[in-house]
Formats: structure tokens, sequence, C-alpha cells
């Protein structure tokens, strides 16, 4: 069994959560959030980068809160999102 890297997120991971909420942020403010569940519609993170790679200058955010795990990335300048905090999510 391979372990998962959940430190960087890969471009076709989804921001998504089955139970919970899933949004990118532009300094704070939602610019995506996704439908409780609806991980068929959901944006990808490569959707993401393209629009914060056309604002750069801004701070980019994906934030993913399910059940019992929440995790919160920031966008570097070299267009990787990195983790900057995790939780225990709703739990």
């Amino acid at each position: 069994m391979r372990d998962v890297d959940e430190t960087i997120l890969a471009p076709d991971a989804l921001v998504a959560v089955g139970i919970g909420y899933a949004a990118v942020t532009r300094d704070g403010a939602p610019m995506y959030e996704a439908e409780c569940g609806d991980l068929e519609h959901a944006m990808s993170v490569r959707d993401a980068e393209a629009m914060a790679a056309a604002e750069p200058e801004h701070d980019w955010r994906i934030h993913l809160v399910g059940p019992l795990d929440d995790r919160h990335y920031r966008r570097g300048t070299d267009g990787r999102w990195k983790i900057y905090r995790r939780g225990y999510g709703l739990s």
C-alpha cells in the first residue's frame, strides 16, 4: 500500500468532500463552493489553478472540511497548493 502525500494537492484532485464544505477563496472571499456530495461536477485543483494564475497577486486558498478531517491549502508562487493547516473536521 502506498502512502498518500497530502501536503501538496495534485492538479487532478477535486475541490470537493462527500459531506462538509469545500471551497476556493481569493483574499478570503469564496470564488467557488462545492455542492455537498456532488463529486461529478466538482472543480479540480487544475481549474482552481487556472483561476489563480490569472490573478496571482491575490491570496488563493482551497478549503476541504469533512466530518473527521479538514485541510487548508495556500497557493504558492510556483503554482503548487501547499497545506498550511490541518484539523479534526466537523467532529
